[in-house]
């Protein structure tokens, strides 16, 4: 992972006890520096690299500069964070172009609660088909263990030993979140049939 956010969060997480040995942080407090924690995180010959930046312009030009395969918008469902989140898409797309090549993006709810949805998650997902910006079908759920981990460090194991509640719900929700990344990674590099 490459924190290249200035608030570090990636870079906390891995400060504290019980990070997986498969997982490495490498921070790049500026754009200048990703470039370099890419080389560094590639010398561990990763399954993927995550990157994750600033909702800025700043953050926004690692686009041009390195092959991504998908560029996600975390956004909370407020009308706010709906605006941000379609001001964000244009960037993408911006930058997209700038590289000379479509960036595959969708946007993300977060911290969606768990019992109701309220009519602002309605709201926000019908501004973002009306602005034809895709979701990604799983939204991460608001869940105690996702801010603990921010306390304690580590993984669900580490959750586990610390007597964090709800983890079976957490667990399925990160599974079901990762499987919708994968199956929309999967179906960008099927190859397009060739017309009858």
């Amino acid at each position: 992972m490459i924190d290249s956010d200035p608030n570090k969060p990636l870079v906390h997480w891995a400060s504290l006890p019980d990070r997986p040995d498969k997982i490495s942080v490498h921070p790049a407090p500026t754009p200048q520096d990703i470039r370099d924690a890419l080389r560094e995180a590639q010398r561990k010959r990763p399954d993927w690299i995550l990157l994750d930046t600033e909702g800025s312009i700043r953050g926004a030009m690692a686009f041009t500069s390195l092959p991504l395969d998908l560029v996600l918008t975390p956004l909370a469902a407020s009308q706010l964070e709906a605006i941000q989140a379609i001001k964000a898409a244009e960037m993408v797309s911006q930058f997209g172009r700038r590289a000379g090549r479509s960036l595959l993006h969708r946007c993300l709810l977060t911290r969606v609660p768990a019992a109701v949805r309220p009519r602002s998650v309605k709201q926000v997902v019908a501004q973002l088909h009306a602005s034809g910006i895709g979701l990604l079908p799983t939204a991460i759920i608001e869940k105690e263990a996702y801010r603990t981990l921010f306390d304690v460090g580590g993984d669900f194991e580490s959750l586990a030993r610390h007597g964090s509640h709800g983890l079976a719900a957490a667990r399925t929700n990160a599974s079901s979140y990762l499987d919708a990344v994968l199956e929309l990674l999967r179906q960008a590099r099927a190859p397009v049939p060739a017309p009858a």
